[in-house]
């Protein structure tokens, strides 16, 4: 890791601590907050331990099924360790874990990593497409509490963002206009093949055979992430009484919260929950006890799980290169 990123990674470090620190301040009854965490239920805990990692295998047999199509036949429990290893990577270095699974992937299986990483995108549209599905429901069920959430909210200055965009269409078109030049020159022509791999990693959804067994698994996955939230607030009695609706209400939220580069979403994804909980009407201590429980959980899973799958990824990787040097000498 060289200086930029260390200082890259110690500034989303220092936003999501700053997060969490804006978060807790804003708790007045700290005995109040220690009690609902304590409260929660050993059983309530593991329970979600291992939905959470349910949805992690389940994220990775998805995957098997996206590189079929591209002729590829990774092993399910390479694969699986691949997109462990990926939650894992984005713990400690936020964004990293994408490109981490498909390195790994490509050096235990040898699968093209732009075809990996066209798949990757393709899985993000659709999960994507699914969250915005779920966004909806939840405003929708729960109106009052999100234009009380909006009402505090400020939306930031487009100038630069509407600027930048204009300069990026610009190049886009100069680029277009030079395209016969520009694929002459040996990088350009890198480029040109890696995005060509990317497309038909893309175009691996609409290709696949086994839709029905990806829908499946697309289903399993959201499923989870839910159940593994709602047993906890049922594992909680302050919180025991939410209905459905609400609990896909804070789903949503720290959804999005996860969405900022925080090293594991720390800070970020503890206000966005406190907040959305806050707007339905609970206290800002429950709202923040109840993403503490969530977040301490899920990120035990994922070190856990995830060292694991490391170890796992190395030793295949050190097999299959003993492998190969006795193949080489005889």
């Amino acid at each position: 890791m060289n200086f930029r990123k260390v200082l890259m990674y110690l500034g989303f470090l220092g936003i999501g601590v700053l997060l969490f620190y804006m978060a807790f301040s804003m708790v007045e009854d700290r005995e109040a907050l220690w009690n609902d965490m304590r409260s929660a239920s050993w059983s309530g805990l593991i329970v979600s331990f291992i939905m959470g990692y349910l949805a992690i295998v389940s994220r990775g047999l998805r995957w098997v099924i996206m590189l079929d199509p591209l002729g590829h036949k990774p092993s399910p429990i390479r694969t699986v360790h691949a997109v462990t290893f990926a939650y894992f990577a984005n713990t400690f270095i936020p964004r990293s874990g994408e490109l981490a699974r498909c390195a790994a992937l490509n050096q235990t299986d040898n699968i093209p990593v732009d075809q990996l990483f066209g798949t990757v995108i393709s899985e993000r549209v659709v999960d994507f497409a699914i969250l915005m599905v779920l966004t909806t429901i939840a405003v929708v069920a729960n109106l009052p509490a999100f234009f009380d959430l909006v009402a505090g909210a400020q939306l930031p200055d487009a100038t630069n963002a509407l600027i930048g965009g204009g300069l990026f269409l610009v190049a886009l078109g100069v680029a277009w206009i030079k395209r016969e030049a520009l694929l002459r020159l040996p990088f350009a022509q890198k480029v040109a093949t890696f995005l060509k791999g990317m497309w038909e990693g893309l175009n691996s959804i609409r290709q696949m055979k086994r839709k029905g067994l990806f829908l499946f698994h697309t289903f399993f996955i959201w499923s989870m992430y839910f159940l593994m939230a709602w047993v906890i607030f049922k594992s909680i009695g302050s919180v025991a009484g939410i209905t459905v609706t609400q609990a896909l209400f804070i789903m949503v939220a720290g959804g999005f919260g996860m969405v900022m580069p925080a090293p594991g979403g720390v800070g970020a994804y503890h206000w966005a929950v406190m907040l959305g909980f806050s707007a339905l009407g609970y206290a800002q201590e429950l709202g923040f006890a109840v993403a503490n429980v969530i977040w301490i959980t899920q990120t035990a899973m994922i070190v856990v799980t995830g060292g694991v799958a490391y170890l796992a990824l190395m030793l295949f990787r050190i097999r299959k290169d003993r492998e190969l040097k006795t193949k080489t000498a005889s």
